[in-house]
């Protein structure tokens, strides 16, 4: 599928915050032939050297960026993403591209057993995917991407609703830290095992607990991860990013006149929306909690998943006033001088200029585009143009994968593709 003058602007690596993010993932280009599926394969790898497939949310916020830059890159990204899905909807968090595609996925141990050979791993990431049909569709102004697209992208969803929805609540559940993109946040360590870990701890307790879901879950299924209790959390972050998808979702199927599909849509939205309020909704604490385990015991780490679901218009207005004030727009917590950290400074954890600890304090282009949002829905205007204008600073002097909310220096991964959101995070 191709668009006519799909080309926003003009690549330029010394130009406007537009021209250099389109010159980076134009850089970060690649392109192929797949034996296994018998197709070409095009996408923007997240980083020369550490992220050489396609991660599923990095993707998303590429096709997020490009919407702006590019429409047929963007949905050139969008069909190779969509390329491994499986015929029940599910879209695993890599897809190892071409030839040594099945070794990779193998040696990782991220796939499911009997499914190495369809080079793609066994998780799933936050599912942004829906946020990015609709920002395709948004700046495109075309409804056949939405013919073309959205019965793949609803798939999905359908597919995390069936298979991941924790005791019928319409919250979903998740099986590794891995799966919540946030993969060293503190608000993991307990259900891991460790306290205060190092790094090579906190990768040798992923790396077993990878391994574990492989062999003794049924090949990532929910039902036997709960049965066996190794790691089952319920992520305030993640369930935010799922309800929020399910709204984009309906406004997508209304806009083609799938009245019944978007009915559906808006109910999940709701359900999800209410179950989060819920459960995870702290009084003494006044802010949302993790909940680990069969037993749902509750973790009430200060991470940025805390304050989430203020992204969610269904979350009650005094819960997102009291967040504002006590935590967000608050120094001691989030409010540095370069939001939004992805944990608070007030967090013995936070440790904003760790390169090694990932999760643990710095700030995240794909984060502050959804926190933006979020914000501007519930009237903070001014909240969400300095997260903003702060944004699209760093950005400009590097596209990183990290950037310390103290200072703005660009941290750990290097010509970073997500950080190319930037450029559509509005003032």
């Amino acid at each position: 599928m191709t668009i006519n003058s799909s080309q926003i602007v003009k690549p330029d690596p010394s130009g406007t915050l537009e021209q250099k993010a389109l010159a980076r993932l134009i850089g970060n280009r690649r392109t192929g032939y797949d034996p296994f599926y018998k197709t070409t394969y095009e996408y923007s790898i997240p980083s020369e050297g550490r992220y050489q497939w396609q991660w599923f949310w990095d993707s998303c916020f590429h096709i997020i960026a490009l919407a702006r830059l590019d429409h047929n890159m963007a949905i050139s990204e969008l069909e190779s993403l969509l390329i491994p899905q499986r015929d029940d909807g599910f879209i695993g968090h890599i897809a190892y591209w071409g030839r040594r595609g099945a070794v990779m996925s193998a040696i990782y141990g991220q796939s499911r057993i009997g499914e190495w050979r369809r080079r793609h791993s066994g998780m799933i990431q936050p599912p942004v995917l829906a946020h990015a049909l609709e920002e395709l569709w948004i700046q495109t102004k075309d409804s056949a991407v939405l013919n073309r697209f959205l019965p793949k992208v609803r798939a999905f969803y359908n597919w995390l609703d069936r298979e991941r929805n924790h005791a019928s609540t319409g919250l979903i559940g998740i099986l590794s830290p891995y799966e919540a993109g946030t993969d060293n946040n503190p608000s993991f360590d307990r259900a891991l095992g460790v306290s205060n870990p190092n790094r090579s701890e906190i990768l040798w307790a992923n790396r077993k607990l990878d391994w574990y879901n492989m062999f003794r879950t049924s090949n990532f299924n929910y039902q036997t991860a709960i049965m066996r209790d190794r790691f089952v959390v319920i992520d305030p972050f993640m369930n935010s990013v799922y309800a929020d998808g399910w709204s984009s979702l309906h406004r997508m199927h209304e806009a083609i006149g799938e009245l019944e599909c978007a009915y559906t849509a808006a109910r999940q939205a709701e359900k999800t929306t209410a179950a989060i309020n819920e459960y995870c909704w702290d009084d003494q604490v006044n802010h949302f909690i993790y909940l680990h385990g069969a037993n749902q015991t509750p973790d009430k780490t200060l991470s940025v998943g805390a304050i989430f679901p203020l992204i969610l218009r269904g979350t009650p207005k005094d819960r997102i006033a009291r967040m504002m004030e006590q935590y967000v727009t608050n120094p001691d917590h989030f409010w540095r001088p370069f939001p939004i950290p992805s944990v608070a400074a007030s967090e013995k954890s936070y440790d904003s200029e760790s390169e090694k600890m990932i999760w643990r304090g710095p700030i995240c282009m794909n984060l502050n585009w959804l926190l933006s949002r979020g914000l501007k829905s519930h009237g903070y205007l001014s909240e969400a143009k300095i997260i903003a204008e702060r944004s699209k600073e760093v950005a400009f002097n590097d596209f990183r994968e990290f950037y310390s909310p103290e200072t703005g220096r660009g941290m750990r991964g290097t010509l970073f593709g997500w950080a190319t959101a930037a450029v559509a995070i509005d003032t």
